[in-house]
């Protein structure tokens, strides 16, 4: 069955192109506040510690959970969709987000502020689970890509602009501003998502399609009962009149057929139907999706390193830059991520379509991966070269432009990478996506957390982002291959 043509009633993939793009617009908006949250206060975080009276391990500590929050909580949201629908698990995610947010704001010890700094991560962590999962609702596979990099572009902003407005921010207030700010934006986000039409369907659901079958057989077999312990009957049943047959247009009927789902019984969604950890063990046992969730994990690690990185590298000399300045230079790595991101997928779907027609117009979902081979060419040498002209701490135009280069190349990647996890993933795109965020979450956590030791350690730089090309250059290599055999596996 292709369950992502089901027909449904309303389907989203039939609305009018204006209100599939206020619904992109306000994701992709909510999206921003996501990935902002974790690092608005960066440029605060002396003036937070001394606030609170407390150490440098549990201010790094108030970023760890955040990330890795991010990454855990996404596949909970995700299953509970199929249940109660993306609106809600918006809604209620936010409110979880709205509260996290002013607890943070009045927090007087570092405890109350990394606990409530999880709840921050549980409510922002909703969007960047289902946002892709909303995005397969309404658009078919040929227009994805494009749609994916414009959703992906909005929160890539967040960790170029955060420092920039925290700084701002900051240095006109406090740090608890900087909360007041997100306050607010979590308030707009709660408020639009009041307004939004609900894109999931039941019937497009694994889950749901899985729990329907089952209580088609229950109520079968109760039928199959009841008739075996009628008494034998020897009394031949009236014929009834024959009527001249009538015809109803077949796309009717098809969809009377398609919505009748509890007429003779009655669905239930078990927690086994909806178990996180079973959504997540399902799409990662399938060797293409682990490999490039594997490979896509690391891509945003490294991204993160180098947003994490960058106040230790700018502030040091001979640049002395302040925060401002750090988020100044991070706009250029921003920048070349929006790049990457809108042009990325529009590229995956033009690639796609021309890859289509020479296939007999039978698509796959590895065909996404080949539209990644030229930014692949450049990815690990970009990181070699911003490794070394921050190493050798050259002009600042050297770091900037090889950050606007490396941006872009590390999301034409990982934008054709998402669309192949939700391509490649029909009926439980967003737990696939899901198991994308938990990936990158905890690979992300664990490389914020190893980064400034293994700096120390190596000496720089210079040795620490060769390693990071090295790892994707390997990373790449696995990449062509699912894009090669991915097919006989799935």
């Amino acid at each position: 069955v292709d369950v992502e043509h089901v027909v449904v009633e309303n389907d989203p993939r039939e609305w009018s192109r204006h209100r599939k793009s206020v619904v992109l617009a306000t994701i992709a908006f909510t999206a921003i506040g996501a990935t902002l949250t974790g690092s608005i206060f960066f440029p605060a975080l002396e003036s937070l510690q001394s606030d609170l009276h407390t150490n440098d391990e549990l201010v790094a500590a108030s970023v760890s959970v955040f990330i890795a929050g991010q990454g855990i909580f996404p596949s909970l949201w995700a299953s509970l969709s199929e249940v109660a629908g993306r609106k809600y698990c918006y809604l209620a995610s936010l409110l979880i987000y709205i509260v996290g947010t002013i607890v943070c704001s009045q927090a007087k010890t570092g405890a109350v502020f990394v606990g409530m700094r999880v709840l921050q991560s549980l409510g922002s962590s909703a969007v960047l689970a289902l946002g892709a999962g909303t995005l397969a609702d309404m658009y078919d596979t040929h227009e994805r890509g494009e749609k994916l990099g414009i959703y992906y572009a909005a929160p890539l902003l967040g960790p170029s602009l955060g420092p920039l407005l925290g700084g701002a921010i900051t240095s006109a207030s406090n740090w608890r501003s900087t909360f007041y700010f997100l306050l607010a934006y979590g308030v707009v986000c709660w408020i639009l998502a009041l307004f939004l039409p609900d894109t999931f369907r039941r019937e497009r659901s694994l889950a749901w399609r899985k729990a329907r079958d089952r209580a088609r057989h229950h109520a079968a077999e109760k039928r199959l009962k009841a008739r075996s312990a009628l008494p034998p009957s020897g009394n031949v049943a009236p014929t009834a009149p024959v009527r001249a047959p009538t015809f109803a247009p077949i796309d009717k009927v098809k969809t009377a057929m398609s919505l009748r789902t509890n007429r003779d019984f009655r669905v239930k969604i078990r927690f086994s139907d909806i178990n996180p950890l079973a959504a997540v063990g399902g799409v990662v046992k399938q060797p293409t999706n682990l490999l490039v969730l594997i490979y896509s994990g690391f891509l945003f690690a490294s991204q993160y390193c180098i947003t994490f990185t960058a106040s230790r590298t700018f502030a040091a000399a001979p640049y002395n830059y302040s925060p401002i300045k750090v988020g100044l230079v991070l706009l250029s790595f921003g920048t070349g991520n929006v790049l990457g991101s809108v042009g990325g997928g529009r590229y995956s779907d033009y690639i796609l379509r021309r890859m289509k027609e020479r296939n007999g117009g039978k698509g796959e979902p590895e065909m996404r991966i080949k539209s990644t081979y030229g930014a692949m060419v450049f990815l690990p040498p970009l990181f070699v070269a911003y490794a070394w002209t921050v190493q050798k701490q050259v002009s600042i135009a050297g770091p900037v432009v090889v950050l606007f280069f490396l941006g872009t190349a590390i999301m034409v990647i990982y934008s054709s990478t998402l669309a192949f996890i939700v391509d490649a993933n029909p009926g439980r795109s967003s737990s696939a996506v899901a198991c994308n965020s938990l990936f990158r979450g905890v690979l992300a956590c664990a490389a914020s957390q190893a980064a400034e030791p293994i700096l120390d350690k190596v000496g720089g730089n210079g040795a620490f982002y060769t390693g990071w090309a090295v790892i994707l250059l390997v990373g790449q290599l696995a990449l062509v291959i699912v894009a090669i055999k991915g097919k006989g596996w799935r």
